[in-house]
């Protein structure tokens, strides 16, 4: 009856109409029209249930900004070298531009295909294939040599969610996130190399509206056992900062969109892997000139990690020769710079570490999204950076670089262990025995213990400074009897990650090691009221992953002394989830 009502005012002489409707994925119901200033007015006068009126809610693709084809531009002289079996390959949803299905190198590796009804309905532009190359091929450097497609090691979900060649519909994502699962539920990994304008220089109406959808998306992901990996969004092609380059970390035109301040999801940023006469940064593993910098919400440590994105020219402009390498829609190897294409690198490090955990759950259990966190953050590689750029580096590259190769060939300096499991609900103490060798922690000059613990909370945009409405926390124990170990101060508000490091020394006062198996106690509270129109199951995902090592000028390993234990026969399998978490209801009122 309502948009009956609001159709009977639009004016046909203005060709005025209503174009689209839809619900958030949190129970809002929406409408998108043309419609002029004179409606609005009388709309907002006569309808008080409507929440608000704005122009639609859009991200940039970034560095969609068109720029003269490279000199470097090759087309690939032969076709891609092809695995042996390509249905074996990970997978990562790409949601951008749309990518050609008949893409002369792409369309192998392509899984499946999902258009969203508010798009420009055909792949437009090149950024789509370029992201999704980015994810196929990781970042070739083909030198000074002519580009040759090398075998791609990962496979793309094609989702066209832009409403123009550099437009995204931000509404519609978490619909086509959905639709993504609903299909394919095996393809857990998202790609989003897109973001909004600054927080800050949002409109308050667009901003409190894009921060929603950051609760949709966020909730999402507590849902469906997501990842999602967003890039940290580019600064104006060609806007020098006020602070020239690397002081730039506090900057307007530089800080995070809304997208990219998700708590649950992964924000990559950029840095330059390669370097170019006549760029503006000419130190290997700087942040990229133009990669915007943390913080997140509540001050949390966005961006998570880091990836190759390219360079700038010191006036802050694009230049052949500054960028990376990737596919344009006519099959075309160009290097272009951007985040955009930073973001998949990380995206298919996810989907590699996801697929090889999968290898460790029993038939009918699978990796957690948390789990694939944990692992990375423990083991990403940090960026090097010090002197005039130490501090951008600091909120721009987050723990640097992700690496899921350790689950495939582990380092004989330390000893990692994982765990998954359940918390049925607040109060609910899981308690995980870890083995730490007597033998070792005897010979050991400094034996170290590295923890980081996540979840996927839900969350609630009311409360601002939360955000989060659960939070975790972890104590290390000799036994049960015991009081904890303290160790460095690794939380970060109520950002749904904990990094410590424990000097397993440092024992409490009458506390002595006793045997070889120390515990884990994992609870969690809820700290903030939920989404009114939601209703949350009180259980709740949570993982770790820990690093024995002896943090001294001659370390002894722990390997050998942890393989010898009795218990280590049992440690080859992820935790079985008793039961899933429900998904949340939508409560509508009755009519």
């Amino acid at each position: 009856m309502l948009l009956q009502t609001i159709t009977g005012l639009l004016r046909n002489d203005r060709q005025e109409a209503l174009t689209g409707l839809g619900t958030d994925y949190s129970g809002r119901h929406w409408v998108r029209g043309r419609i002029t200033p004179e409606s609005l007015k009388a709309i907002a006068r006569m309808f008080y249930s409507v929440q608000t009126l704005h122009s639609p809610l859009l991200s940039r693709a970034a560095m969609a900004t068109r720029s003269p084809r490279p000199a470097t531009t090759a087309p690939s002289l032969r076709g891609p070298l092809r695995p042996a079996d390509i249905s074996t390959l990970p997978t990562v949803a790409v949601l951008d531009t749309g990518v050609p299905a008949n893409h002369s190198i792409l369309a192998t590796y392509r899984r499946g295909a999902f258009i969203s009804p508010d798009s420009y309905g055909s792949p437009i532009g090149d950024h789509g294939s370029f992201v999704a190359s980015r994810v196929v091929f990781e970042d070739p450097d083909f030198g000074n040599d002519p580009p040759v497609a090398p075998a791609g090691t990962c496979r793309y979900y094609d989702v066209l969610v832009a409403v123009d060649y550099q437009d995204i519909d931000n509404k519609g994502i978490s619909r086509a996130v959905e639709a993504v699962v609903g299909t394919a539920p095996d393809v857990r990994v998202f790609n989003f190399s897109f973001d909004t304008a600054p927080v800050e220089q949002l409109d308050p109406i667009k901003q409190h509206e894009n921060l929603l959808l950051v609760q949709d998306l966020d909730n999402l992901i507590f849902q469906y056992d997501l990842v999602v990996i967003i890039s940290a969004g580019n600064s104006p092609p060609g806007v020098q900062p006020l602070t020239p380059y690397p002081m730039n970390y506090d900057d307007p035109q530089w800080q995070l969109g809304a997208w990219a301040r998700s708590f649950n999801s992964l924000t990559c940023g950029s840095f330059v892997n390669r370097l170019t006469p006549g760029a503006l940064v000419t130190t290997r593993g700087w942040p990229s000139p133009f990669c915007r910098v943390g913080p997140g919400l509540c001050d949390s440590p966005k961006p998570d990690f880091s990836a190759p994105g390219g360079n700038s020219t010191p006036t802050m402009a694009n230049s052949p020769g500054l960028g990376v390498w990737g596919l344009t829609s006519a099959a075309m190897w160009e290097d272009r710079a951007g985040t955009s294409f930073a973001a998949p690198v990380l995206a298919r490090e996810v989907a590699f570490a996801m697929h090889s955990l999968q290898r460790v759950c029993q038939p009918g259990a699978r990796p957690y999204g948390v789990t694939a966190k944990a692992f990375l953050a423990l083991t990403a590689t940090p960026a090097n950076v010090s002197g005039a750029a130490a501090e951008l580096a600091k909120r721009s590259l987050g723990r640097g670089v992700a690496d899921h190769r350790r689950l495939e060939q582990p380092v004989p300096e330390s000893a990692v262990m994982l765990w998954q499991g359940i918390l049925e609900g607040p109060g609910d103490i899981a308690r995980i025995r870890l083995p730490i060798p007597r033998a070792w922690y005897d010979v050991a000059a400094s034996p170290t213990l590295r923890i980081i613990v996540c979840w996927d909370p839900p969350v609630n945009a009311a409360v601002r400074g939360l955000w989060a409405t659960r939070k975790v926390t972890a104590h290390i124990k000799v036994n049960p009897e015991e009081p904890s170990l303290h160790g460095t101060r690794g939380g970060y508000g109520t950002y749904p990650m904990i990094d410590r490091k424990y000097d397993l020394r440092k024992l409490p006062r009458g506390v002595a090691v006793e045997g070889d198996i120390w515990l884990i106690e994992l609870s969690y509270d809820q700290i903030a009221d939920y989404h009114s129109a939601l209703t949350f199951n009180p259980q709740q995902r949570v993982a770790f992953a820990a690093e024995l090592y002896d943090d001294s000028d001659a370390p002894e390993s722990p390997q050998s002394a942890v393989q010898e234990l009795p218990t280590a026969l049992t440690m080859t399998r992820l935790s079985v989830q008793a039961r899933p978490v429900a998904s949340p209801v939508v409560v509508r009122p009755i009519t």
